[in-house]
């Protein structure tokens, strides 16, 4: 059994943690938990008060973001010893963490349950963000065995792995609709809107939003889209399940989920030419996949910065302002795909290249998975 730990407040980790966990499925039992699973009530609804906060407010967001400290306290007890104890029951000893929040978690059920945890640390961003900055100095390697997995590898300028989106290969550029995608991430939190409003007359957009009041907020020549409304990434469907966000268009303020298409976002973003965000890691992976650049917005904090120097620096996206000067041409967004395109046979997919690693520790360790 593979337990891969992801936190919701970023579709950024929670989105990868899904489609990885059902690639791995193929040769695995594979199960994932979402962090705020573990938080009472209470704090939950104090989290959801708080994305409103930010995704209006992009200077609090920012400051939110550098204050940040462990929330260890903030979970439920029962929740954490019944899911520690629940883990020992099954043997759980392959983790896959896509956030630093979780380690206080694994270090009690490597000192409590078992001796023979082995942690895959993955990281989303180009260097460390803040969840791991919290414990990176404090990560018991006697505990565990643990193996940093680096994505995006801001110190070496390269890309090293990469998540499958589980998709045919996206269109030819030329062939994509002649919008672009502009979204906030899964907060939607940045300066999206203010952009959104000067490309108003320019160009035609793909606005994700996040409140079904904003349908043509930014003219009537564009289109609207927004994850479910009521939705969030704590909730499990019927088959108790963590699923991928339920994503649509909004026409005349009515949400109509697109239950045709698989990550039906993603299928969005593959059939534009190109991504106007803040640079979050999601928003890479996104870019990596489809071949689609991204048109970078203000970055959150300082990992965002330096994931948006990596993609510069490997020819896969431009920053608004300098796109902006330039008259905002098409043909280096072209451009841009095209390096993508190229750079991407070089990519190690993270699943099969685990799967490997697997097989051959298990040769070795017969019990390991």
């Amino acid at each position: 059994m593979i337990t891969l730990l992801c936190s919701s407040v970023a579709l950024g980790v929670y989105t990868p943690a899904v489609l990885l966990r059902e690639e791995l499925s193929g040769y695995y039992e594979a199960d994932l938990e979402v962090l705020e699973r573990l938080y009472p009530p209470e704090t939950r609804l104090k989290l959801t008060e708080n994305k409103k906060v930010f995704s209006k407010r992009f200077e609090v967001a920012k400051l939110g973001h550098r204050m940040i400290r462990d929330i260890t306290p903030n979970l439920d007890p029962q929740l954490v010893t019944r899911l520690l104890g629940k883990w020992a029951e099954e043997n759980r000893r392959v983790f896959m963490v896509f956030s630093g929040f979780w380690m206080p978690i694994l270090e009690e059920y490597a000192k409590s349950y078992r001796k023979d945890v082995h942690v895959e640390l993955i990281h989303m961003d180009a260097v460390i963000s803040p969840s791991w900055k919290l414990y990176s100095n404090n990560i018991r390697n006697d505990l565990f065995t643990v193996n940093d997995v680096w994505l995006f590898d801001g110190a070496a300028g390269r890309v090293n792995y990469t998540i499958s989106m589980g998709h045919a290969a996206p269109k030819d550029y030329k062939e994509r609709d002649n919008r672009l995608v502009i979204h906030g991430g899964g907060w939607g939190m940045g300066t999206y809107k203010e952009t959104a409003a000067e490309l108003n007359h320019s160009l035609d957009l793909n606005i994700v939003i996040h409140e079904l009041t904003d349908d043509q907020a930014y003219g009537a020549g564009h289109r609207y889209y927004m994850v479910k409304p009521g939705w969030s990434p704590w909730m499990k469907n019927e088959e108790n399940e963590y699923t991928l966000p339920p994503f649509g268009e909004v026409i005349h303020q009515r949400f109509n989920e697109d239950t045709g298409v698989k990550h039906s976002f993603y299928q969005l973003i593959c059939n534009s030419k190109a991504i106007i965000s803040k640079p979050g890691g999601g928003t890479l992976l996104d870019s990596l996949e489809s071949f689609t650049p991204v048109i970078f917005l203000e970055p959150l904090g300082e990992h965002e910065a330096c994931n948006a120097e990596l993609w510069e620096r490997l020819g896969f996206g431009i920053r608004y302002e300098h796109w902006m000067s330039m008259g905002c041409p098409l043909e280096i967004l072209e451009a841009c795909s095209e390096n993508l395109r190229s750079y991407k046979t070089q990519v190690l997919n993270y699943g099969r290249c685990f799967h490997e690693t697997a097989a051959n520790i298990g040769s070795a360790r017969p019990r390991f998975l």
